[in-house]
């Protein structure tokens, strides 16, 4: 049982995940069992899809036993989003499912029962991630995103420009883990000068497993982690900018993937940070600088009852007495966000706007927001810098009902 077009060694599921299986021309079909995560995700019969001279060719897609089992997934937080305000690595097992498929033939006997073979042929196991696809990525290649296929590879996000972060901000990056075990940060300072420091991953080179880094200043300057050189410095305050790579460390240290540049910038009190789901199934982070409004809108069912009359006296009832109620009380935040970004960030920000999972940070914590009524031009080549605008709308607020 061999693979035809997905999956590679990793693949999306944005892709149809077929196998393809050329049995004797006796086999008329053939139990198929999908095995996700290592588990029976299902089992199904696959009909022949064609023959090739006198062999029975059977092309079978496994991709719809795949949804369930990896992210993002409805009330809880994807792992890729990372440990806010300090160094951390997370394994990222929900956003990366190994898949295999076992088939066994069946016959139909002389006397005209379908028989099962009681033996099995597995496939090769294989990794899926949950891709977003949209916009015109007609060259979206996942074997762009691991070794040794890609030499340097990328991490999983549409980002690969020079960031910029200030002390309160958090970056995650993902990437898929296999051949690397070390993080380098080259801190450059506002002299020119440079200092390494080599990030232990304790993980193994030969897993194929995705992991989510932290690399903004809030999660590194003063942060400790299992260094194979140098430290993280106590301060942002001597450096310019900073450069972040992956790869193996054997006693020193050899870059694999692509190299990150963030930038240092002032502390600002009209900025927000915003976490998402990215299209490459990664971690996306982004600092917003700009006019924020902040809005609550309250909504109600409105209900009139006809005016009580006191029976026994027969004058009316009191005129505070409730004659007009609201029930099925909503009361809902929201902000309204409007910014300038370099042209660089335009297509990258709007990937936001198409994610199913987007988290805003306040008082340290991630809160689960959804993002409404954005626009943005991905492109103005007469502007120096592109407008956004866009609305940051939270959960309906629990109201006390009548």
């Amino acid at each position: 049982m061999s693979y035809t077009i997905n999956p590679d060694t990793l693949s999306s599921l944005l892709y149809p995940v077929s196998y393809r299986s050329i049995e004797p021309s006796a086999v008329v079909q053939q139990q198929i069992d999908v095995y996700v995560g290592g588990s029976l995700a299902g089992s199904f019969l696959a009909a022949q899809t064609g023959t090739s001279g006198s062999s029975a060719v059977f092309d079978t897609n496994v991709q719809s036993f795949l949804y369930s089992d990896v992210a993002p997934v409805t009330g809880t937080k994807t792992s890729f989003f990372g440990t806010l305000d300090t160094y951390s690595l997370t394994t990222n097992t929900d956003v990366i499912k190994s898949v295999y498929a076992v088939s066994k033939n069946q016959t139909v006997s002389s006397a005209g029962f379908l028989v099962t073979s009681t033996a099995s042929q597995n496939s090769s196991t294989a990794y899926v991630i949950p891709s977003q696809f949209y916009g015109d990525d007609n060259d979206f290649n996942l074997s762009d995103f691991y070794q040794p296929s890609a030499n340097p590879f990328r991490f999983l996000t549409t980002n690969n420009q020079d960031r910029r972060c200030n002390d309160d901000g958090n970056i995650f990056l993902s990437f898929v883990g296999r051949g690397v075990n070390a993080t380098q940060f080259e801190f450059w300072t506002k002299s020119g000068t440079s200092a390494v420091t080599i990030v232990d991953l304790v993980n193994s080179t030969a897993n194929n497993d995705l992991y989510s880094l932290s690399i903004g200043a809030a999660n590194i300057f003063g942060s400790t982690a299992v260094f194979h050189a140098g430290n993280f410095p106590l301060s942002s305050s001597a450096y310019s900018f900073y450069e972040v790579s992956v790869g193996v460390y054997t006693g020193s240290y050899t870059r694999l993937s692509e190299k990150i540049q963030v930038n240092i910038e002032p502390n600002c009190s009209d900025n927000i940070d915003l976490h998402w789901f990215g299209k490459y199934g990664g971690a996306e982070s982004y600092q917003f600088r700009g006019l924020i409004v902040d809005l609550q809108t309250a909504n109600a069912d409105i209900i009139n009852i006809s005016q009580p009359w006191n029976v026994a006296a027969s004058p009316r009832a009191n005129s505070f007495d409730k004659t007009i109620i609201k029930t099925n009380q909503r009361v809902n935040k929201r902000k309204q966000v409007k910014c300038n970004i370099p042209h660089e960030d335009a297509v990258y920000v709007a990937s936001m706007f198409y994610s199913p999972e987007v988290y805003i940070i306040e008082n340290g914590k991630y809160v689960n927001i959804t993002i409404s009524n954005a626009e943005t031009l991905t492109d103005n080549n007469r502007a120096i810098d592109i407008e956004v605008n866009f609305e940051i709308t939270y959960p309906n607020k629990p109201t006390a009902q009548l």
